[in-house]
Parts: structure tokens; sequence; C-alpha cells
């Protein structure tokens, strides 16, 4: 495996670094019959062909496409009072976002004079391309009559910045970014600013996020677009709660298609693009606009609506939460759920996740079921499918059983009865959620094992009775418990933290769904959402 300095130190693409040590000035400045946003990214796109995928993964990088940074740049309120404009772009790749700024400001405020901009990227190989690029934009913006500067760094933007982030320096303007995308190691010396105020391990777009509000201004506008796993979930709660004290959300895009924002590079990652701004003290928002694409090709025709921020803003036990529906079908599961006010722990319930982690139980797993000792079933995610336990399926490369011996009771569960719900949903599958009941009964073994990519809906004191596993497991299946999940969380991942917080209805109305599904003949996963929703008065919509 490659060492960190290797990977850095990878050399520059020679077909893009010498096309600038050729060109002269006259050259560059011919640029200027292409708008410098345009240039920037028939650029990037060449620099991005020839770096390889591991040195992209290192860095977290990956180019913004024109369709995306011209549309971020849209979002920016411009005072056309204001003739000097002082941008941020901590991430700045080939600076595509930063010359859609630019092109922004200065075709919509007549009297604007002077921009100038702070640009940082860690990848050195993109030295000679960037200033090849702030010439032609510079050359670009003189025409208009307006002075561009830019102060680029080949160098990391929190660190050389920690000191300025610690004290909160009001500086910025505009800040916009396609930060990198990666998790930050609990010694990282980016922390530093933030070491006793997150909790868990972080990812390095957060810091990204934290740092710009930091140094905005007042009146100073935040432009971003990162993953949507900040808008939910236990690790980024103390995120959250920091940056949502000083910033208020005016705008979400998001996108139908994991795919849609970073396609060239293969990154399957459910992209937001939103726009925040500092908060003031006497500071009353309560509406949030949210807009809807399927994917880039319908960007500028985007649905938009407008929300109250309290209904979208909300706590999920002790932990705060964004939904951001993007349908109808969503919004009514909302408003649906806002009327629950039960939990799997005010029930006595719990869920947790499956403790048998494989790289860390090697010497317990087993291929086949031992002779010469005790073994138990080890079920995974591919073991469970809707409303339906798929046993024995035994798949390459997945121990199918356990030893089962006082060293590895730690690592098993208590053979009773079950809701199991995969914890994790790949880009082919239709629901958020897969519950699959497991009953005790099925089962000749006094213990189990369960894999660590699977939940399990559990009593600690006591048992689930046969009908709550059912009621549980049809409501999970649900399209009204799929859509209101949807808009709650964009993680691939189902937390257990998250099913222990999110509303239920009484106990009494899951025990009539789950006697429902048993009285229903052989195609009773048909008749689930049928069950639920008369359960619930909700009338059935896909948009």
């Amino acid at each position: 495996m490659k060492q960190e300095e290797e990977i850095l130190n990878e050399p520059v693409p020679v077909t893009i670094s010498e096309c600038f040590f050729r060109e002269e000035s006259q050259v560059i400045i011919d640029h200027s019959e292409e708008l410098p946003s345009v240039f920037s990214e028939r650029i990037a796109r060449k620099y991005s062909d020839d770096v390889s995928k591991e040195k992209k993964k290192f860095l977290g990088q990956f180019f913004t496409p024109l369709t995306i940074s011209n549309y971020m740049a849209s979002m920016i309120e411009v005072n056309c009072k204001r003739r000097n404009f002082k941008i941020l772009d901590p991430g700045c790749g080939a600076l595509t976002l930063s010359c859609s700024v630019v092109e922004k400001l200065v075709s919509t405020n007549p009297e604007i004079n002077s921009i100038e901009i702070d640009a940082y990227d860690l990848d050195s190989g993109l030295s000679d391309i960037v200033l090849g690029i702030i010439e032609a934009l510079r050359v670009w913006a003189a025409k208009k009559g307006v002075q561009v500067s830019v102060k680029y760094q080949a160098a990391d933007f929190l660190l050389e910045n920690e000191d300025k982030v610690s004290f909160g320096a009001s500086t910025y303007d505009i800040v916009i970014s396609n930060p990198p995308y990666f998790k930050v190691g609990k010694d990282d010396l980016r922390l530093k600013p933030f070491k006793d105020l997150l909790k868990g391990q972080q990812n390095i777009y957060s810091l990204f996020l934290l740092a710009s509000s930091n140094l905005l201004k007042k009146d100073g506008q935040l432009i971003f677009i990162v993953p949507r796993s900040f808008t939910s979930g236990l690790y980024f709660e103390s995120f959250r709660n920091l940056f949502f004290k000083k910033m208020d959300v005016r705008h979400f895009h998001l996108f139908d298609s994991r795919s849609a924002g970073f396609k060239r590079d293969q990154v399957l990652q459910e992209n937001v693009i939103f726009k925040a701004e500092r908060r003031k003290k006497d500071s009353n928002v309560r509406e949030l606009l949210i807009s809807y694409s399927i994917g880039l090709d319908d960007l500028n025709k985007a649905r938009t609506k407008k929300y109250r921020s309290d209904n979208l803003m909300k706590s999920l036990g002790r932990m705060s939460v964004i939904h951001l529906p993007s349908s109808v079908a969503e919004e009514n599961a909302m408003k649906t759920f806002s009327l629950w006010k039960n939990s799997l722990l005010s029930f006595g319930m719990r869920a947790s996740t499956g403790p048998v982690v494989p790289f860390r139980s090697k010497s317990y797993l087993l291929n086949e079921k031992s002779q010469s000792a005790d073994s138990v079933p080890l079920l995974w995610m591919h073991n469970c499918s809707k409303m339906k336990l798929n046993w024995p399926v035994v798949k390459e490369g997945k121990a199918a059983w356990i030893k089962d011996n006082e060293l590895s009771n730690s690592r098993t569960l208590l053979n009773q009865n079950y809701v199991l719900l995969r914890r994790f949903s790949s880009k082919d599958d239709q629901s958020k959620l897969v519950a699959t009941p497991y009953l005790a009964e099925n089962f000749s073994y006094d213990r189990i094992g369960l894999e660590n990519h699977m939940n399990y809906v559990y009593m600690p004191e006591g048992h689930l009775d046969k009908i709550d596993v059912y009621g549980l497991a049809v409501l999970f299946n649900s399209k009204l418990f799929d859509d209101y999940f949807r808009s709650l969380s964009g993680n691939t991942q189902v937390s257990a933290t998250e099913l222990n917080h999110i509303p239920l209805p009484d106990l009494a109305a899951i025990r009539k769904i789950g006697k429902s599904y048993l009285s229903v003949g052989k195609n009773r996963k048909c008749e689930i959402d049928n069950i639920v929703n008369k359960a619930f008065d909700v009338a059935l919509t896909d948009k």
C-alpha cells in the first residue's frame, strides 16, 4: 500500500502542467471568449481523468460539475449597494465555484468594483492549473471593469486558519465549497479548534462547515454541497448543536439520484446543496425553501416548496434532526408520525446492533456446523428479507455458524423472539428498512448469532409476543414507515439509536396490525401497505 507521502506527491499529469508552461499570457487571454467557469471545469475534467482513484480517495477530492457550480452561485443574494466582496473557497479544486460566484456577482451588481478571493486546496498538483485559471478569471473580470484578486494557497485550509477559526474572525461575505469527504481520526490536528465541543468520529466536511461558519461576517452567506448524513444520526449530533446555534438554513436542494452529483467519479452518495446565513440576534427565520431535482439535467427546472422551519427541524429523543421531504407521500408520513407519542423505549423494548463483528470473531466462526463442538446459526443481512427469514442460505465468504461456548456467549444472543432489521440499504433497495420476524420456536438452539450489519428489536426484561413481532415488522416494512424514514435520513445506514426514538402508535394499534397480517392468506406481503394505511387512515400515494 502506498504511503501518504507517495499519494500526495504523485506526479502532476504532464498534459496539463506543460500546457500552462508553454502557453503565453496572450493564449490565456484568448480564453476570455469562454466564461472562466467553463474554462475551469474543462481543465478540471482533464486533470481528474489523469489522477489516480487512490489519490482522489485519499484527498476526498471530487471536482464540482459546472451545472452544480452555477446553481450554487445562483443561491447567493447579491447586495447591489456593496462595491467590494470577500469570498472564501476553502477546498477550491480547480476554482470552478469561485469562477461561478464572480460571474454571478459581476452580472448582478452593476456597482461592483472589486472581489477578493481566498482559496485553498491540499493538492499541490493543482497549483499550475489554478494559477492559469486565476489569470483567465482576472482578465475576464477586468474587461467588465471589476478587479479580481485571488490569494491561492496549496495548503490545508483548517490548519492554516486554526487561530482565526478559534477566535471566530468575521472575514468573509460569501463562503462557497465542495469540501473533501473522509473520516477524521480522533488525534487529527484539524480537530483542535473543536476538540472539546465535538463528540465521536467526525468527517472532514463537518469541520469545513464549522470553520467556515466561524469566519463569516454577520450578514455572510454560506453555500455548500455535502453528504446529507449530517442532518440526522448520533455521529453528527454535536456538530448540529454547534452549527445551528449560529446559522440559519434558508435553502436545501435535494437530488433523487445518489450518483447525479459526481457521476464522473462514480460517487454513490446522497448529497445536498444548502445555503445558510449567520444568525442575527433578532433572527426569527421561519421559512425554509426545499428544491428537488432528479439529477443535473433538470437542475434548472427544480421543483420548490416553502416550509415552516419548525416543521422540519425536530427532536428525536434527545437528538435534533432535520426532515427533508421530497414528495407528498413523505410529507403525509411526517404528519401521521407527528400524532404518535410512543417509542420502542416507552414500550420497554429496545433496538440494538448485532454483536458479531466477523474480523474480531474469526476464531469462533465456522462455514459448516461443527461435529466436535456445539455451534449455532449465524444470521447475516442476506438471510433477512421482508417478512421472511431465509435460512439456511449460505453466501460465499460469510460463515453460517458460530461456536456456542462460554467464551463466545458475549457474541451470541438468547434464542427468543426478535424483529431483525438490516442496518444498511444498497442503491438497488426500494426500501430503506427491511424487517424480518424471528420466532424462537423455529430454531432448536439455545442461542443464535447475529452479525453486526443487523439491528434487532427485543425486550430487555421479558420477551416479545408473537403478535408484537409481526405488528412491528409489518409497520417497519410499510411504505408509510419508509416514507417517514426517507424524510428523516439520507444515510444508507439504519441507526439503532434512531429506531429507539422514532415515534410509534399505541401498542394496541401495532398488535392489531400484527393480527391483521396473520389473518391474511398466502399473499400477505402484498397486503402490508393496505393493512397499515387502513389502520391509520392514510391515502396511498407515490407522489
